[in-house]
């Protein structure tokens, strides 16, 4: 079937065409170059080879494909798309066409998932990581922001992995991967924690960038929620002793024992 890479309202209305089982994803965090725009609601992507623009990846069947195509008057073309695991396709691409004379907003970080979902008073942010524990919350006196934790969120078709490395060792990221999941702590937050979020996560500087997933709580309910992946995907770093600590004794609190127990022993065959 037919790629399609979906970057603006798509990307949340693609879930009735995977009800409908006339698309499949295939990847969550895929990009393509170009400056994403707010253009009066709507998604617009313009030309730029510097900036790069955030969406995902689905198999659409040719029927759909074309409908979609004369039901909202897009312009259809072919794009590179690149994927964290390293991967490149050609995809289609539907082209919103700018209004004349209307002024452009950025989108911050080229994620319009993002931009719309940081339009909510209150959010969920999903912890895989140090994160999950709250001492550092205490130090930078931040942690009222954190007292609301929701509970156990599980991400499906992700693998927890220790793929950002720095000058301290590898830092926790999660990376597609279909069959995997990933267990972390998800906190009820208010707006104004993004900051201190973004600022912790080195998003300002590159090190890791906001993006939306899908997560299911403990009771089954599932939500959307905010968490940070990191920008570019290094080989697996070990990490320091005390960073794992902190992952680890953030865990043990919330989630399951065998993902703890399987998390311990991927940081110990790191650090052996």
């Amino acid at each position: 079937m037919p790629l399609l890479f979906i970057y603006g309202d798509l990307r949340t209305e693609k879930n009735a065409l995977l009800i409908n089982q006339e698309a499949t994803s295939v990847d969550e965090q895929v990009w393509t170059s170009g400056k994403l725009y707010d253009d009066n609601g709507k998604a617009y992507l313009a030309e730029d080879t510097n900036a790069l623009t955030y969406g995902e990846l689905v198999e659409i069947n040719e029927e759909k494909l074309t409908e979609l195509e004369n039901e909202f008057n897009w312009t259809l073309s072919t794009v590179d798309v690149y994927a964290s695991t390293g991967e490149q396709y050609k995809a289609n691409m539907y082209e919103e066409n700018k209004l004349i004379g209307d002024k452009l907003e950025e989108v911050p970080f080229g994620d319009w998932k993002v931009y719309c979902y940081l339009k909510n008073e209150n959010l969920y942010y999903f912890a895989y990581g140090s994160c999950m524990d709250d001492n550092r919350f205490k130090m930078a006196n931040v942690d009222q922001y954190f007292t609301s934790i929701a509970g156990k969120g599980v991400l499906e078709n992700y693998g927890f992995r220790f793929t950002r490395s720095s000058e301290d060792g590898g830092k926790a990221d999660i990376i597609v991967s279909h069959m995997e999941k990933v267990e972390g702590v998800v906190y009820k937050v208010p707006l104004e924690a993004i900051d201190y979020l973004y600022e912790r996560e080195g998003v300002y500087r590159k090190r890791y960038r906001p993006t939306i997933i899908k997560l299911t709580l403990n009771h089954g309910e599932t939500i959307e929620g905010i968490t940070f992946v990191s920008v570019d995907k290094d080989p697996e770093t070990k990490p320091t002793e005390r960073y794992a600590n902190e992952i680890l004794r953030g865990a043990a609190e919330i989630l399951s024992p065998s993902y703890v127990a399987r998390i311990r022993s991927h940081i110990n065959h790191l650090l052996n």
